[in-house]
């Protein structure tokens, strides 16, 4: 095995400038909260006095127990409005406290953020607009974008107040002066920041402390409901754009995403089996990524996981699988190392 091949392939894709995937793995670094902790977060802080309500989570309570998995307990339940409403506010609640922790370590220059030096370096190459798209509620995204002094695309204006519009994204704003590039971050199943009010209208409300009265948080949780939900909008646009981007993308560079999403799964796979170059970074690779890729016979890509706790596992279409000692290149300030170098 050739380690400088495997570092040549991995520069040659990175320099062609992939669409940028984050799934749940790429916030855990930061400290925001995995699935099973939000899971028992919920289960800790909820109860009803209504006695259906509170039946119906008991069982949801049971059955996580069961399982110490969020989204199958969610699926298998269908969760009545009231329920279903506590468990968005308090996602929003726990999410929200700790992303708002990274964003003062962020301001203070506590972190380095591996992500904000990756948007700099594609930007500085790729014609000044970059796009990721996400199934994080988190503004990890936004944070990384403003540090690499890129504008934000997101389907809303960027005020205070912001409103969503179907075709903000359809203006150069990789063109505007003052700015690094343009960044989309397609955000499938919503944001902190965005919010619904009891006259339906979506805004955005950046860096909010609390849920604002008579609003409603813009997010959508695991289980059924997700489905029905992304048939209205801003999910709607996002989800044609989030489809539009992987259709057009030279490859694809995935940073601890799991596969295990039924809004971007399907497109991603039927275009990496068509031979795009693929690149996945996870701490640990999931059996569903695995099987997406490696299973369905895609030619071209490079899945990167952590070994033996200090050790690096690559699977390659070209070289296999093999082990490189002593490095952590699954983390992505590791890896841009490789890329940087």
């Amino acid at each position: 095995m050739d380690k400088e091949a495997i570092y040549k392939q991995l520069q040659a894709w990175t320099n062609n400038i992939p669409l940028i995937i984050l799934g749940s793995g790429a916030s855990v670094p930061f400290d925001l909260p995995s699935m099973w902790a939000l899971g028992e977060h919920l289960k800790n802080s909820i109860s009803f006095t209504v006695t259906e309500d509170q039946d119906q989570f008991e069982e949801f309570k049971d059955e996580f127990d069961k399982t110490g998995d969020l989204e199958s307990t969610l699926t298998k339940l269908h969760l009545r409005p009231n329920v279903l409403a506590k468990i968005v506010d308090k996602t929003w609640e726990l999410v929200n406290e700790y992303d708002l922790k990274a964003y003062e370590k962020f301001i203070d220059k506590e972190n380095d953020f591996p992500l904000a030096k990756l948007l700099s370096y594609l930007l500085d190459t790729a014609g000044k607009k970059v796009s990721i798209i996400t199934t994080n509620y988190d503004r990890l995204a936004e944070y990384a974008t403003s540090l690499a002094k890129a504008i934000v695309c997101s389907g809303y204006s960027q005020n205070h107040i912001g409103h969503f519009s179907n075709n903000i994204q359809l203006n150069n704003l990789a063109s505007l002066k003052g700015f690094s590039g343009q960044v989309n971050i397609w955000k499938v199943h919503g944001s902190l920041d965005w919010f619904k009010s009891n006259e339906e209208e979506n805004i955005q409300l950046p860096i909010r402390q609390s849920i604002p009265k008579n609003y409603r948080p813009l997010i959508v949780t695991p289980g059924l409901k997700k489905y029905s939900e992304t048939h209205n909008e801003p999910y709607r646009t996002i989800l044609t754009q989030a489809d539009s981007e992987i259709e057009s993308a030279n490859g694809f560079l995935c940073i601890g995403y799991g596969f295990n999403d039924i809004h971007v799964q399907p497109k991603l796979i039927a275009q990496i089996k068509s031979n795009k170059p693929i690149i996945v970074i996870a701490k640990k690779l999931t059996p569903k990524a695995k099987q997406s890729i490696i299973d369905n016979k895609c030619q071209n890509y490079l899945l990167i996981e952590e070994a033996n706790s200090s050790d690096t596992k690559i699977y390659s279409s070209k070289f296999n699988e093999f082990e490189i000692k002593d490095t952590s290149y699954w983390q992505l300030g590791e890896y841009l190392k490789l890329i940087l170098s």
